[in-house]
């Protein structure tokens, strides 16, 4: 497994790249994947513009004028902590240091700091004097519906990140402690899939109502984005062997190499801070990512971000051709993401389950797959119905 870039990147070329430890495999597939949803969708509001679904984006545009103070001051500030503690970092991580161990102290280098400080105050200077004209000039410039999608992808990720870590807390109340609350909220570790999707989606919906743009083709636009990046942040959470992983697997192996079939995630990103809990230390190495589990399990993470980018393949290359009514294509990747998940939750480690009926235990997962798969089927049997949307409104 490769905690780091450096892991990855040492591993498949024999390049040692210190300064990338700075990096987690993780964040960089969920990076990815962010940049991966953000081209997809808005690829797709460019599209529904020039379609007629959404209307122009009309922006003024003002050139010639001086630059702002304050974006001095915001740029000035941004780059000072950059060299402070990204580049700082980057420069010192190597043998005995770990950058992970050091992010979040106060830490840093001035000299790096105040380098890029002067670097960027000197280039907002030179933009300011080549782009100033004596007199400003107005315009008006039409833009497609994509121009929302910085403010989109911003309210994504807030409403998203906290709905995965509420659900994630609803899921195993006895991590719920009032004294912390606020604290784990905003802590690293524990995270739900579905939370993110239902609480990103209801964010995304709401912006998009009050910018005017109609919620139906909104949606029929932002279900291949969300499996593009389910896929690929998958291969983050199997590069990285964050614990997300299936149930052990002893079973006959049917031919397919072992990280295919039953892996042991060796260097895991979990390390040392899991020995107790089925981990063992790889004879022969040391260090903090030295260890395995003890029990083969099903790679489930690569399986899911196999299923995905296969199912993102269907959603954009097959379905999104089809003549359908606006918000049955979301119908379908609702069916598409349920039946997925519901699945390889058969032989995924989801621990201790919460809810029981009829002597039949499920996870949270698994319910809300199944309800994902009925709002699919209702959803596209309704829009059938009743197919046209209200129109949008010009923003």
């Amino acid at each position: 497994m490769f905690p780091t870039l450096f892991h990855f990147v040492f591993e498949l070329t024999g390049i040692s790249l210190p300064f990338l430890q700075v990096v987690n495999t993780f964040g960089f597939f969920v990076a990815l994947s962010i940049g991966a949803a953000y081209w997809s969708m808005a690829s797709e509001f460019d599209r529904k513009t020039l379609l007629g679904h959404f209307s122009k984006v009309k922006v003024k545009q003002v050139t010639g004028l001086r630059i702002a103070l304050s974006e001095y001051i915001i740029n000035g500030c941004m780059s000072f902590i950059f060299g402070y503690k990204i580049l700082y970092l980057m420069v010192n991580s190597g043998e005995g240091f770990s950058p992970q161990d050091h992010v979040f102290s106060l830490e840093g280098s001035f000299g790096l700091g105040f380098l890029l400080l002067s670097l960027s105050i000197g280039k907002t200077f030179y933009s300011d004097k080549k782009q100033r004209k004596e007199t400003p000039s107005e315009s008006i410039e039409e833009l497609t519906a994509s121009a929302h999608m910085g403010n989109i992808t911003t309210i994504a990720l807030l409403s998203g990140f906290f709905g995965a870590k509420v659900f994630h807390l609803l899921e195993n109340p006895e991590q719920i402690d009032p004294n912390t609350f606020i604290q784990d909220l905003f802590s690293s570790g524990g995270w739900t899939f579905f939370g993110g999707l239902i609480c990103g989606a209801i964010g995304v919906i709401w912006y998009t109502t009050k910018k005017g743009l109609n919620w139906r083709h909104v949606i029929d636009s932002s279900g291949p984005a969300m499996m593009l990046a389910y896929g690929l942040g998958r291969f983050g959470c199997h590069f990285s062997g964050d614990g997300d992983w299936g149930i052990a697997n002893l079973k006959p192996n049917p031919g397919l190499p072992d990280w295919a079939w039953a892996y042991k995630y060796p260097h895991n990103v979990l390390g040392k801070d899991y020995a107790a809990s089925g981990m063992e230390q790889i004879p022969g190495s040391v260090g903090e990512y030295s260890y395995q589990l003890i029990t083969p399990v099903y790679p489930t993470p690569l399986y899911e971000a196999l299923m995905g980018l296969m199912l993102f393949a269907l959603l954009w290359f097959f379905f999104r051709k089809k003549d359908l009514v606006p918000g049955q294509f979301f119908a379908i990747y609702l069916v598409f993401a349920g039946c997925e998940r519901l699945l390889i939750e058969s032989i995924r480690e989801h621990g201790e389950s919460l809810y029981r009926f009829s002597g039949i235990e499920f996870s949270q997962a698994q319910l809300i797959s199944l309800l994902l798969i009925l709002a699919g089927v209702l959803g596209f049997a309704y829009w059938r119905v009743f197919p046209t949307p209200t129109t949008s409104k010009k923003v």
